[in-house]
């Protein structure tokens, strides 16, 4: 957000927008990003590499010799975006198709992290947006696995998302529906090689969902529960294919995607075979997120919820966000997995909510790790996090294994993994 749009006219009056603290500590979160760079509140590298490999990396090395404040960002990814996607056309005319995939698919995802730090849909916002479609079309035409490009009726909005299918097996195959996170989007989250779902035989459909990226630049806004209608959207366009199967359904989120994807299970668990989420956003009211991490989550929440210029108003709405009230239905086996010292959401809220599910739970905690594992030895040396998802989802939803009771995995330091007691009272 720019200093300069901090403030909207009304009339005679200035109003305010975005999240106080996101205006009175700017400076602070710039000395912080100069000095530590672009990983001074994630793993931010990792997710945004992941999915385009090694042909990311180098990009990745520019940006962050070039963003040293907030508003440094997104620019600077336009502008690496700007040069793959240049790069892509050169080897598109030339008959390089390999070439041309990979940079289509690294231009698509950096021009996507450039809308990020924007919290408003303007002329630029909406063109990066198109910019991250486009070459997103562009890498799928050329993928080595088919994508097709969706978009499910939810009322008068519709949910975008990319249908990935597996190379290899044969149709119908088990469905995994993929929801990201707060500051991320659907094309971040399958990989473009190795993808974990795709290599374990599933199809990917990876959606967008209220509030967030695409649909945001069309006016569907994030509330308490309407991730609940974008599951029975999802329902009703995989009962339409015929080259997905219909009982063998699963759900996966991550970050705020894991309150989504805990919103959307808890809706059509009748038709799951398990949910597994991760980097658990479990504490009612998101106050420890909002009010103690980073000021950019709260300031790009209240943008996805419709509050950028109602900061009171948006503090009384977040207070509907209540997970313990919202999974009476949930009688799928059902993963969380985080880390101990979560510093965005407490772990024991994980417990918390836990408690209140009907279904088998399986609980995963890394030991001393944050919301983003993959920094300490128990992520290190213990199973990799993301694998453990996508292991526990074919065991579930790919094989039919049945989880037949609750548990508690703890990971320690030294990689070994420690079955618990869990008190489901």
């Amino acid at each position: 957000m720019a200093e300069d749009n901090c403030y909207l006219s009304q009339g005679n009056s200035m109003k305010v927008r975005g999240a106080k603290r996101f205006r009175e500590q700017k400076w602070l979160l710039d000395s912080v990003i100069s000095t530590i760079g672009l990983d001074w509140d994630l793993l931010r590298m990792s997710t945004v590499t992941a999915p385009i490999g090694f042909e990311g990396m180098g990009d990745w090395a520019i940006v962050a010799g070039k963003a040293k404040r907030f508003d440094d960002i997104s620019p600077s990814f336009e502008s690496v975006a700007a040069g793959r996607e240049a790069r892509a056309r050169e080897a598109e005319k030339a008959g390089n198709e390999v070439t041309a995939r990979e940079s289509y698919l690294v231009a698509s995802i950096y021009y996507g992290v450039a809308q990020w730090p924007i919290d408003e849909v303007n002329e630029r916002n909406l063109m990066l947006n198109a910019k991250k479609l486009d070459c997103y079309g562009r890498y799928a035409k050329r993928a080595h696995h088919r994508i097709e490009r969706v978009e499910m009726p939810m009322g008068k909005h519709v949910v975008p998302a990319w249908l990935h299918l597996p190379v290899g097996g044969e149709p119908p195959y088990p469905v995994v529906i993929m929801l990201p996170g707060m500051d991320t989007f659907k094309e971040k989250l399958v990989w473009g090689y190795g993808d974990k779902m795709l290599e374990r035989g599933f199809a990917a459909l990876a959606i967008d969902g209220p509030g967030q990226a695409e649909p945001l630049m069309h006016g569907l806004k994030v509330t308490a529960d309407n991730f609940a209608d974008a599951g029975q959207a999802c329902i009703s366009f995989i009962d339409g294919r015929k080259d997905l199967d219909h009982d063998r359904i699963g759900v996966f989120g991550r970050s705020f995607g894991s309150y989504a994807a805990t919103v959307l299970a808890n809706a059509i668990a009748d038709r799951l075979r398990g949910a597994v989420v991760g980097l658990p956003c479990f504490e009612p009211g998101f106050n420890k997120i909002f009010e103690e991490a980073s000021p950019t989550y709260k300031n790009r929440f209240m943008f996805m919820a419709g509050y950028e210029e109602d900061e009171p108003g948006f503090d009384n709405f977040i207070q509907g966000f209540d997970l313990r009230t919202r999974v009476s239905n949930l009688k799928c086996p059902f993963m969380v997995l985080g880390g101990e010292l979560d510093e965005l959401a407490p772990i024991k809220h994980v417990f918390e909510v836990c408690r209140q599910v009907p279904g088998p739970v399986e609980i995963v905690v890394f030991q001393n790790e944050r919301h983003a594992p993959g920094r300490l030895p128990s992520s290190q040396l213990g199973p990799h996090w993301y694998a453990m998802m996508a292991d526990w989802l074919s065991a579930r939803v790919r094989d039919g294994r049945p989880l037949d009771s609750s548990r508690y995995l703890y990971v320690t330091a030294t990689g070994e993994v420690e079955q618990r007691p869990f008190d489901r009272r």
